[in-house]
């Protein structure tokens, strides 16, 4: 019987020992890399029914490794609207430090031919780079938010995302409709370094030092999001014609173009895309063999002056004059505008 119970007591001794392991691994999830874990048994038993001195073991300890594991998402639900040769055009993601361990990001921003928000990849040759978002508020902004990779992230136990703008230069061709895909590659890389130096993970049996793994979805420390843009401009299209007015001698009613005769031209501007045309500047040369006739000039039907020092953004230039230039503020999407003037035939 004694033998038994000393058994029995050693027995249970040593299972309160191994589920006290099982606790400090349960605790140990999230705990921060490079954090030494030290433990040390003891064993209390009897004999004879007489308490001996407890026995001990020599201290144990790991140092807890480096789980790199992170996020990437885009904030944006639908395609961006951008114009043709804007710059600054921003897409927004965030990064979230998922792991255990101070890191930093190498971002890469790269045009794709994905479909994105179900539309087509239809536009190429987008100008791409990134920037952090410094003070935390949401918004892009030059000057204050730091272009390049994501410095060090700490983790937490509810960790805030970081987020990270993907700045996009619109080419100058680019047409009403296409759509631009992007995608922000984000590459966890050694604390301090910037997004320099990236990780690579530990191979072979765990060893004394903070050892890495990669426990992010790819198991490579890398995570991607994409966004696209959607290029929103004005498609304008010109068509000019010409009436004649008068002849000297038939004066209004089916006048010729005949030597004397007063000619009008009509400039007309249309709009078939989705997005206002702005500063809309016409110019036409007067034609050899005519006369501009002053002060003909009309803008949407209102007149405007020859001179270019009135303000009203229209002049007829040249001794004789030799050409007119009239400024349109706007013409809407779905509109259309028009300069007249008149010639008289020499």
């Amino acid at each position: 019987m004694t033998i038994a119970r000393h058994l029995k007591q050693a027995s249970l001794a040593l299972l309160m020992l191994s589920s006290l392991g099982v606790l400090q691994s349960a605790y140990a999830v999230g705990t921060t890399a490079g954090t030494s874990i030290s433990n040390t048994a003891t064993v209390n038993y009897s004999v004879g029914g007489v308490a001996q001195t407890a026995i001990t073991s020599a201290p144990v300890a790991f140092v807890v490794d480096n789980r790199v594991d992170l996020t990437v998402t885009t904030t944006n639900t639908a395609a961006v609207i951008a114009n043709p040769g804007q710059t600054a055009v921003v897409t927004t993601f965030t990064v979230t430090n998922t792991g255990n361990a101070i890191q930093s990001y190498r971002l890469t921003a790269t045009d794709i031919a994905t479909a994105v928000f179900g539309n087509n990849d239809t536009l190429n040759g987008l100008t791409l780079s990134t920037a952090v978002d410094a003070n935390g508020n949401g918004t892009y902004e030059a000057g204050t938010d730091v272009i390049g990779n994501l410095g060090d992230i700490a983790p937490a136990a509810s960790p805030t995302p970081v987020r990270v703008f993907v700045l996009a230069t619109v080419p100058l061709s680019a047409t009403n409709g296409q759509f631009a895909s992007v995608r922000l590659q984000v590459q966890a890389a050694a604390a301090g370094s910037a997004g320099a130096t990236l990780l690579t993970e530990t191979s072979g049996a765990d060893t004394a030092g903070v050892d890495i793994v990669f426990a992010d979805a790819g198991r490579d420390a890398s995570e991607l999001a994409d966004s696209q843009y959607t290029v929103e401009s004005a498609s304008l299209t010109v068509t000019k014609t010409v009436s004649v007015i008068s002849d000297p001698f038939n004066n209004t009613t089916n006048p010729k173009a005949i030597p004397g005769a007063v000619v009008e031209y009509t400039i007309t501007v249309n709009n078939g895309g989705t997005v206002a045309a702005t500063d809309v500047a016409v110019t036409d040369s007067i034609p050899a063999n005519t006369a501009y006739v002053a002060g003909s000039m009309l803008r949407n039907g209102s007149g405007v002056t020859d001179s270019s020092s009135d303000g009203d953004n229209a002049s007829a230039t040249g001794t004789p004059v030799s050409s007119i230039a009239v400024t349109i503020p706007s013409v809407a999407p779905a509109g259309s505008a028009n300069v007249r003037f008149r010639v008289t035939v020499q």
